[in-house]
């Protein structure tokens, strides 16, 4: 391990999260934005996006999942080799992809609550990984990242909500979990930056409180190779070479562990909102 990498191991594994600066450059990221768009486009062309009276912009931007296997580019910049060697770098084995995710986060868009990524993945042995990949200046009043710094190493937790409310209790609300005032690292990016961090770090994303910035980021989630089971995408991994890669589905995941089976989160509708 290089020198850099061993200074990049150490900032991750003392908070839990790492900023690197400048992975993407400009053009990569106005590929990035171009392809989604494009993809957005299509589904407003094909009456798939409907506009809420309640959340106009929220809804009319909805978060957009999975699109690196649909879109030749978006994989292209999944799989770009210096992300993954940055990956094998904190996780201490070659990744492998198990969803990527696009937000607009226009103004306006509600915050993501505090939560553990790791709670519904249900990755085992293990955690997830991810790679968030700022397409634009962030800071809180944009609806950037937010930390607990130092809960990278604890267990996963329950949150308060009530287990017999399941549309609510896999919503995104329903996942919160409650900390102590002050415990909150905010974090600020500027295009091309890449935050990573794993799946028991306590985090979020505040609202985006501005009149007219868009917070816009491609979101990956990761786990490492010796991963034995999963529930989500659990056999539609991708390897740094494109492969698709399998394993056993997790049908314990600590989300379920209080539901009837790992498919209640399908009941629950969780995805009905993502496009």
């Amino acid at each position: 391990m290089t020198e850099m990498n061993q200074q990049l191991k150490q900032r991750f594994d003392e908070k839990g999260y790492v900023v690197v600066k400048n992975v993407f450059d400009s053009n990569e990221i106005q590929s990035i934005i171009r392809a989604f768009e494009g993809e957005w486009l299509k589904l407003v062309q094909r009456g798939e996006i409907l506009v809420r009276d309640t959340r106009p912009l929220e809804s009319l931007y909805p978060r957009m999942r999975d699109y690196h296997r649909k879109n030749p580019t978006i994989m292209e910049h999944t799989l770009k080799g210096e992300l993954f060697d940055l990956m094998k770098t904190i996780i201490g084995e070659e990744a492998l992809v198990i969803s990527t995710s696009y937000y607009f986060k226009s103004p306006t868009t509600r915050a993501l609550p505090l939560h553990q990524d790791n709670y519904a993945f249900g990755v085992s042995p293990g955690t997830t990984y991810a790679a968030w990949i700022s397409l634009d200046f962030t800071n809180e009043q944009n609806g950037g990242l937010q930390f607990v710094p130092g809960t990278q190493t604890s267990s996963l937790s329950f949150p308060d909500a009530d287990p017999s409310n399941v549309k609510n209790y896999f919503s995104d609300t329903g996942q919160e979990l409650a900390v102590e005032e002050g415990q909150i690292e905010y974090v600020e990016t500027e295009p091309g930056d890449v935050v990573i961090f794993n799946g028991n770090i306590i985090h979020g994303s505040t609202e985006n409180t501005t009149n007219y910035q868009f917070r816009r980021c491609l979101l990956t989630h990761y786990t490492g190779e010796s991963v034995e089971r999963l529930a989500l995408n659990f056999n539609k991994l991708i390897d740094r070479n494109g492969q698709k890669v399998r394993r056993r589905l997790n049908k314990d995941t600590k989300i379920t562990q209080k539901q009837k089976s790992v498919f209640s989160i399908k009941e629950a509708g969780y995805f009905d909102s993502w496009k």
